[in-house]
């Protein structure tokens, strides 16, 4: 009797496990999106966002940016463009600031 009951205690917890994500999911009310799906969006706005995890110069950090923005509407809603905009400011600034030029 009790290798009976230990065994359904194992099956459960194993059904539980392998049940998480998909009622995690569930929860949300939105479906899992592959990244490769979303067309990079999400990933510029990551860079421009994360600020400290600056790669390459200054210059192509406001280029990248800058080519973004240059997407407009079609690809990034308002409030995205505002992010973006803010972004490439700062990188300006930052800019600026590395070659001596901020206050």
């Amino acid at each position: 009797m009790r290798h009976i009951t230990r065994r359904i205690a194992l099956l459960t917890a194993a059904l539980m496990i392998v049940a998480l994500p998909v009622l995690a999911e569930d929860a949300t009310g939105r479906k899992m999106v592959d990244p490769a799906q979303q067309g990079g969006k999400a990933e510029c706005l990551l860079v421009a966002k994360n600020s400290c995890d600056r790669v390459g110069t200054p210059e192509s950090r406001i280029n990248t940016i800058t080519n973004e923005i240059n997407k407009g509407t079609a690809v990034y809603s308002d409030q995205e463009l505002i992010i973006l905009n803010n972004e490439l400011d700062k990188a300006i600034s930052d800019l600026n600031d590395a070659y001596g030029g901020g206050a």
